[in-house]
C-alpha cells in the first residue's frame, strides 16, 4: 500500500487540541530558525539528522542530554530545527520543516536524511515523513504524541494487528494511524521507537506491537528527558544511520531486485521489476500505491484516504492530492494549498483548494 500522505487534512486541528491546555506557544518566524553541528568541522558527512523537540522545550536540550554526541561519533551531521509548538498551531509544521530544513539538507547532496522526534516532535516527524515519501530514509520516535484515546480506543478493541483503516478518510489521527500501518507492514520507511512503560499513552503500546521487535526499545521511566537519554543511549548505536548493511560481516553480496531498489529510497514498487539499472545508466522509474497490473476489470480510478489511485504505466499508483495540488496545480496549472480525493461525475478526481476557501482542510 502507499506510503503517501493521508495526515496533512485536520492535523493542525491536533496541534490545537493538544496545546490548548498548554501556555501559549511562542511566534514563529520564517525561514525556521535552525543550527547546523557537523560531526567532523570542515567535513559534510554523507547522512544528517534533524531533531524536532518537544512542546515546551529548545531544541539546545539535545545538546545537553548527549543526543547530538551520540550522532557525531556515529559520524552524522545534526540539524537542530527549533520546530516549536507555535509550528504546530498555525499548521505550519511541515511545510517550515521541508522548504526550511529538510529540502535545503536533499539539495546540498546528504544521501541519507533522518527525523528524530520526541513527544510533539515525533508527531511532528511522522506529519513530515508523510507528506514527503522517498525523501525521509528513516524515523526515529520517542514517546511520539499519536492520537486521541478515542482514536486509540477504537483501534485497540479491533487489535492494532487486524484493524484496517477503511478507503474513506477519517479524522486526523485516524489518518495517522493509516500511514503507520502501512509504513510498519512495509518497514518503509524504517521507524524505531521507544517510550518509557510508566507513560501513560496506550499508542506507544501499540505502535511497538506493529513494528520489528528489534526497533522498539522501552525502560522503565515516564515522559521525561531522564527516560529519554536512557532509552536514546540504547537505541542510538543500534539505528543504521550511515546506510549500514545489518547482515553479518562477510555474507557476501546480496542480489537487489528492482522493486527492492525502489523501496530503499522509500517508493512501493518499480513500474519496469526487471529493469535494474547499471551504473550510469538512469534511474529506476518508482511508484507509490498498490503497484498491481492494471486489468480491465480492477483499472477504475479509486480514492485511498487523500489519495487518488489510478492506471499509470500500467500499475495501479497512488497519487498525493495534497501534494499534487501544491505543485503540480489545479487542472489550469495554478498552484493552491490543499487538495483532497472526491468522486466527481462518477470518476475519482484530485480536487485543488486554497486556505481561505470554506471546508478546505490543510
Amino acid at each position: 500500500m502507499s506510503q503517501v500522505l493521508r495526515i496533512g487534512a485536520g492535523l493542525g486541528a491536533l496541534a490545537l487540541a493538544a496545546l490548548a491546555a498548554c501556555p501559549f506557544p511562542r511566534p514563529t518566524q520564517v525561514p525556521m530558525r535552525s543550527s547546523e553541528l557537523p560531526a567532523h568541522q570542515g567535513e559534510r558527512s554523507d547522512t544528517v539528522a534533524i531533531l524536532l523537540q518537544g512542546h515546551g522545550d529548545a531544541p539546545e536540550e539535545f545538546v545537553r542530554h548527549g543526543f547530538v554526541a551520540e550522532l557525531e561519533a556515529a559520524g552524522v551531521d545534526v540539524i537542530l530545527a527549533d520546530a516549536h509548538s507555535g509550528y504546530y498551531a498555525e499548521q505550519s509544521t511541515e511545510a517550515r520543516l521541508w522548504s526550511d530544513i529538510v529540502g535545503p539538507a536533499r539539495k546540498a547532496g546528504y544521501a541519507r536524511v533522518w527525523l528524530v522526534g520526541i513527544s510533539m516532535g515525533g508527531m511532528g516527524a511522522i506529519w513530515t515523513a508523510s507528506m514527503h515519501p522517498g525523501e525521509i530514509s528513516g524515523v526515529v520516535l520517542l514517546a511520539p504524541y499519536l492520537g486521541r484515546r478515542r482514536t486509540l480506543r477504537a483501534i485497540e478493541e479491533v487489535g492494532v494487528e487486524a484493524w484496517q483503516p477503511a478507503a474513506e478518510p477519517g479524522p486526523w489521527d485516524y489518518e495517522l494511524w493509516r500511514w503507520l500501518k502501512q509504513a510498519a507492514a512495509t518497514k518503509n520507511p524504517p521507524i524505531f521507537l521507544g517510550y518509557g512503560t510508566h507513560d501513560a499513552d496506550r499508542g506507544r503500546a501499540m505502535l511497538g506491537r506493529i513494528l520489528p521487535p528489534e526497533r522498539v526499545f522501552t525502560r522503565p521511566g515516564g515522559h521525561d528527558w531522564q527516560t529519554w537519554t536512557e532509552l536514546w543511549r540504547v537505541m542510538a548505536p543500534k539505528v543504521p544511520w550511515r546506510g549500514e548493511d545489518p547482515r553479518a560481516p562477510g555474507a557476501g553480496p546480496v542480489l537487489r531486485t528492482a522493486d527492492e531498489l525502489c523501496q530503499d529510497k522509500g517508493f512501493d514498487f518499480a513500474y519496469d521489476p526487471v529493469g535494474v539499472p547499471m551504473e550510469g545508466s538512469g534511474e529506476l522509474a518508482c511508484g507509490f500505491g498498490p503497484g498491481t497490473p492494471c486489468v480491465p476489470e480492477t483499472s477504475d480510478a479509486y480514492c485511498d484516504g487523500s489519495s487518488m489511485v489510478a492506471c499509470e504505466r500500467g500499475k495501479m499508483t497512488a497519487t498525493n492530492c495534497v501534494q499534487r495540488c501544491r505543485q503540480v496545480g489545479d487542472p489550469e496549472g495554478t498552484p493552491r494549498d490543499s487538495g483532497r480525493c472526491a468522486i466527481r461525475k462518477d470518476e475519482a478526481a484530485c480536487v485543488c483548494c486554497d486556505r481561505d476557501e470554506p471546508g478546505c482542510l490543510l
